[in-house]
């Protein structure tokens, strides 16, 4: 269902974060030419390389993409997270965060878990405070669970989206442009008799 998105971001460098090793390392549907993979590994990210969440080791605006699965619910410092993937987004580049649906039935299949489980306002509110713009948002997967690939797929029952299992963020790094400014041309003084030209 993410994969329309991923085909709509061009450019050189993407970053996946994926919440275990068990996932596939390699993100399939991209147009980057070369993605870095990291995965949660206890308190900490773990994959080509080592780091915390605070401290990605990656260039600022260096990165056309930032597709997160699930990492804000894993993460110990999810704003911290979220600062990091603004850092180093490019202008105009975009991240994808998929997180848990707090108003899916499938709730109670985590409720007991250790991760938390964040609302869209507060990931919005935290992404808004790191510079980044709110695109679209999307519901994705069942309604409950058990919920077959065809009730996911069945996009007429709108009203039941907002118990769907996850939600889709699409946010963009935008920076203002400097508008140039016209010269102004120097005032002329007319005395009385005199036309300008």
């Amino acid at each position: 269902m993410v994969t329309p998105e991923l085909t709509r971001v061009f450019g050189q460098h993407g970053l996946y974060l994926r919440p275990s090793a068990g996932l596939p390392s390699d993100l399939s549907g991209n147009m980057l030419a070369n993605v870095v993979s990291l995965h949660r590994d206890n308190d900490a990210l773990a994959g080509q390389f080592r780091c915390l969440d605070p401290e990605l080791p990656i260039s600022t605006a260096s990165l056309s993409l930032v597709y997160s699965i699930f990492m804000l619910e894993s993460s110990p410092e999810p704003e911290a997270l979220i600062q990091e993937i603004a850092r180093s987004l490019q202008p105009e580049g975009v991240a994808l965060l998929i997180s848990l649906n707090p108003w899916s039935p499938v709730r109670w299949r985590w409720l007991l878990s250790s991760g938390r489980v964040l609302g869209n306002l507060a990931v919005q509110r935290m992404a808004r405070d790191a510079g980044l713009d709110l695109i679209r948002h999307q519901y994705l997967g069942p309604c409950r669970p058990g919920g077959g690939r065809s009730f996911a797929a069945n996009r007429r029952i709108r009203w039941l989206d907002g118990f769907r299992v996850a939600s889709l963020l699409v946010l963009r790094r935008r920076e203002a442009g400097l508008t140039p400014l016209r010269k102004l041309s120097p005032a002329v003084s007319l005395r009385p008799g005199m036309s300008a030209g």
